[in-house]
């Protein structure tokens, strides 16, 4: 029937949008309407709903009233469990929590298979071990705790813990929709209430995790490598084993690199190979070996092209020694910059800068010119200490020379060295950055891939022709074709018809394709069947969409062969390689190869992670979905300790691409302009006569004659429009470019609000890239900044909203689409609060994990665990930060004496724009930020 449907759906939108009174107007007006059962249990659930108003206790009496004196009798099982549920839920908001309790697990005996319900019994259980445990630490705080009390509420915390996370499990078992996922990073932030030895919640974790589909663990691989080190890796291998048999390409790069990082950290420290302590080797290198023999094929064809991807296309000597230098200057200039005008110890400070560069050049020279014997058993060893010596031949005796970091005279050396000042070392590490690029300058920006690496010229592979359910054996006796066959027979058709040949046909294709994945070694699992490999980052959470359901392998894009041509690209100050991958689909994936640290490439890993889960949220929030938000996470695969790989587009641009074309072609250097920022600085401050100055007005002399240069670099030497030229150029009319500024305000809008709540300031041009096509803003090395006690700490800039980027946007769709964006986007994030603090205590977890990994010597698994305990009060507060500043960008909408503020709603937004468009805040950033850009 229309018409309760109509009534029931506009009462649900009413309701939603928090107008109670319409609901209910809307469900009066079916007083005399007939409708079936269905209908009248939408109109109930909808009128209970409307009556579950956390700021009044009588409604809520009410609400729980009607469904008390509801007639269960015409209803089935799904609709009995939900109403079961509900008055669970009133009766937990009326604090009685024990008869809420028994109401969900009446719920539950009636309908197991209800998602709902298991996972709202899952949030009273989680809340239940909260409460608790706010309780034992006001205990133990006012001192009326004993040990023997605290024992036993840590125990109970743990068992309510436990049975949250087998509920959520059950759901995640009975419906695996994508808002039952949205729970899984709960149960595995649950499990450090085990404390210091595997507990209730692992073995709950262990028995029924691995029961779920292996592919809804498939965004949380991340984690669960990192679990492997922990007090849970036996449960979290459980998992992965799955997923090794299921999908090992999705879990293959990740595991690879995860076990060589760890290898090497065993072998640093002295552990032996073998070793009865199940310690994250141990798991890593079994997992590696049943992937190994569940999927030989695929295993040896990964593994030569891995092999080549390192060894061919590692960077030159020279190349390693520029980026070696270049991270050199940028550290002791942002040293000199933060210490330059200080009143006190500014002596002291510079022979600290100085001392410090002093070390690290020594350690540069004994990494890159110190003799080590070198194994000439191999072809490619010979060729690797051929390069060697031709490169500690040409350069060597002059860097020491430059530096006195010879040991021959050591003594010798050791005195001119102490004669240098801090501007000697500066100056020479300039000229040896300008030799080095003018040698690296003169690789050729395209290359032969058969010059490279002949194996990966010859690869060629016919990617098969499958369908979805093709890789699955249990489809092999295809019972559909059967029955059709018998069913042409019964029916007295000729059995040599056209149809009867073509079902044969496809009978034979589906035993053959079951053939091929029983010989793959996939004894029964999902995703095996084919030895093809696909295109990396086609699983989340390196993609995501609408759909987010279970991936199919089989329609995957399978690696044809590769591009002919490698190509060599500026990214960051460095030459990178990029290598093409075409498809089975007849499309081209290219990737860069990167030499990065592992902590890099982990948080690149979390970036995607965290892109991926605010996608979702953008798509299940109204505002965000009429406004067509979404931000899609970029792919990066890691493929050894130091190694990744990172798909870029070709219409790709960064802001310092584009103005390096510039500089090309008006004939100037690509660092004039922060030259020239530097020394009108300085003749600007003597001219003030700076250095008698002391105090505030030191600093505010400081800022204006900042201010006065920074206004002339902008007005008379930088055009403040290269990228909306640019685009002009690029684009067709004015129809594509208004659609392209409108897209990119949105997606830009996203970026800089995660860069100000995450406190990401390395936003440098070349780090400031989006896609010419569609305007979708990239996130490269989007790297959280700590302070020394590892607390997030940004600086005065929220995010980078510098001239160019300001005139690309256009101030109509600045005030029209990045600012409500950019409120909508921290709204929808605030409104899933409760869901996405798990997913924020993980990923800042292991990234301050990380972060403080490597800044020292890695850690072994027990030494890790310790860290992360020292660690938990700042994961903490840096996950409440987080939250604060979601927060503050939401809308504000609270009325005072029922009107709304004459402030704007999204006041916060707007001023954190202003900050990031203000002269006096961009002229104080260095100049490696170019602020005039």
């Amino acid at each position: 029937h229309d018409r309760p449907w109509t009534a029931i759906r506009m009462s649900k939108t009413a309701r939603k949008q928090g107008m109670r009174e319409v609901a209910l107007l809307s469900l009066g007006k079916l007083t005399d309407c007939a409708m079936d059962v269905s209908d009248a249990f939408s109109k109930l659930r909808e009128q209970i709903l409307v009556y579950n108003n956390p700021e009044s206790e009588l409604e809520r009496t009410g609400g729980l009233n009607l469904v008390n004196t509801t007639n269960l009798s015409f209803f089935d099982a799904s609709q009995k469990s939900e109403l079961f549920r509900l008055k669970a839920v009133f009766l937990a908001s009326l604090s009685a929590r024990s008869k809420a309790n028994q109401a969900y697990c009446h719920s539950v005996q009636i309908c197991p298979s209800y998602a709902r319900s298991w996972i709202s019994w899952g949030g009273l259980c989680s809340s239940l071990g909260d409460i608790t445990e706010k309780q034992r630490e006001h205990q133990a705080s006012t001192g009326t705790e004993s040990a023997m009390s605290t024992t036993a509420a840590a125990k109970k915390v743990a068992q309510y813990l436990a049975q949250a996370l087998g509920c959520y499990i059950e759901a995640v078992r009975c419906d695996s929709n994508e808002w039952s996922r949205m729970h899984l990073p709960k149960c595995l932030w649950m499990l450090i209430k085990d404390g210091s030895s595997p507990g209730v919640l692992c073995q709950t974790l262990e028995t029924r995790g691995a029961s779920l589909p292996s592919w809804v663990w498939l965004p949380w691989i991340p984690q669960l490598l990192t679990s492997l080190c922990r007090i849970e890796g036996r449960a979290a291998k459980a998992i992965l084993t799955g997923l090794v048999k299921s999908y090992p390409q999705a879990l293959y790069f990740a595991l690879r690199a995860f076990y060589l990082e760890r290898r090497d950290v065993d072998r640093s420290r002295g552990a032996p190979s073998s070793s009865t302590h199940q310690g994250s080797v141990t798991h890593a290198e079994e997992l590696m070996s049943s992937l190994r023999r569940a999927h030989p094929t695929l295993w040896t064809s990964l593994e030569a092209i891995l092999e080549e991807l390192i060894v061919r296309f590692r960077p030159s000597y020279e190349e390693e020694l520029l980026a070696t230098i270049i991270a050199l200057l940028d550290r002791a200039e942002t040293q000199i910059n933060q210490h330059k005008h200080t009143d006190k110890h500014d002596e002291d400070e510079e022979n600290a800068i100085l001392a410090s560069v002093s070390k690290t050049l020594g350690r540069i020279s004994t990494k890159f010119f110190s003799t080590s014997p070198v194994d000439a058993g191999s072809r490619r060893r010979d060729e690797r200490a051929k390069k060697t010596d031709d490169f500690k031949r040409k350069y060597k005796a002059a860097f020491e020379s430059d530096f006195s970091l010879g040991t021959a005279r050591s003594r010798e050396n050791s005195e001119i060295q102490s004669k240098l000042s801090l501007h000697d070392f500066l100056s020479r590490l300039k000229k040896w950055k300008r030799r080095l690029e003018a040698q690296v300058s003169a690789t050729p920006a395209a290359l032969p891939l058969i010059e490279s690496s002949p194996t990966l010229a010859l690869f060629s592979s016919e990617a098969p022709d499958l369908w979805a359910g093709s890789c699955d054996p249990r489809q092999s006796n295809s019972p559909s074709l059967d029955r059709e066959q018998t069913r042409d027979t019964e029916d007295g058709l000729n059995p040599s018809s056209a149809s009867s040949d073509a079902t044969t046909a496809a009978a034979s294709a589906a035993l053959a394709v079951a053939n091929a994945a029983s010989k793959e070694g996939v004894g029964g699992h999902y995703g095996g069947g084919s030895a093809a490999i696909e295109i990396p980052g086609q699983y989340v959470p390196n993609r995501t969409n609408c759909l987010d359901s279970k991936p199919n392998p089989e329609l995957h894009a399978k690696l044809v062969r590769f591009e002919s041509k490698l190509t060599v690209l500026r990214r960051n100050e460095h030459l990178v390689r990029r290598i093409g991958m075409i498809g089975s689909d007849g499309r081209t994936y290219r990737f860069l190869l990167q030499f990065a640290i592992p902590y890099w490439t982990r948080t690149d890993e979390r970036t995607s992670q965290l892109h991926y889960i605010v996608d979702k949220l953008l798509r299940k929030g109204i505002l965000s979905s009429r406004s067509h938000l979404s931000v899609q996470p970029t792919a990066v695969i890691p493929i050894a300790q130091r190694l990744r790989m990172t798909a870029e587009k070709d219409s790709r641009l960064s802001l310092d691409d584009a103005y390096r074309r510039v500089c090309e072609r008006e004939g100037k250097m690509h660092d004039s302009i922060a030259n020239y920022f530097q020394q009108a600085v300085a003749d600007n401050l003597e001219k003030r006569k700076y250095s008698a100055l002391e105090g505030p007005e030191k600093k505010r002399v400081e800022k204006a004659a900042k201010l006065e240069v920074f206004t002339n670099i902008c007005e008379t030497m930088v055009d403040g429009q290269i990228l909306l030229k640019n685009m002009h150029l690029t684009l067709d009319g004015p129809e594509g470019l208004y659609q392209f500024r409108r897209s990119f305000a949105g997606q830009l809008a996203a970026n800089s609000l995660f860069q100000y709540v995450f406190c990401v300031v390395e936003r440098n041009p070349s780090r400031f890239v989006f896609d010419q096509q569609n305007g979708q803003a990239f996130a490269p090395d989007f790297r959280f900044a700590y302070s020394n006690q590892g607390f997030l700490e940004g600086n005065e800039l929220p995010f980078r909203m510098t001239p160019n980027i300001k005139n690309l946007i256009g101030n109509h769709l600045l005030e029209g689409r990045f600012t409500p964006s950019m409120a909508t986007i921290a709204a929808c994030v605030h409104d899933q609060r409760e869901e996405i603090g798990s997913i924020l205590r993980l990923i800042l977890r292991d990234d301050i994990v990380s972060w403080y990994t490597s800044k020292s010597m890695a850690k072994s698994d027990t030494k890790t665990q310790e860290l992360e305990k020292q660690l938990a009060d700042r994961v903490a507060k840096n996950v409440s930060l987080v939250q604060a500043r979601f927060s503050a960008c939401t809308p504000n909408k609270k009325k005072e004496n029922g009107i709304l503020g004459r402030d704007a709603i999204d006041l916060k937004v707007r001023k954190l724009l202003e900050e990031a468009t203000a002269p006096e805040t961009l002229c104080m950033m260095p100049t490696t930020y170019h602020p005039w850009l």
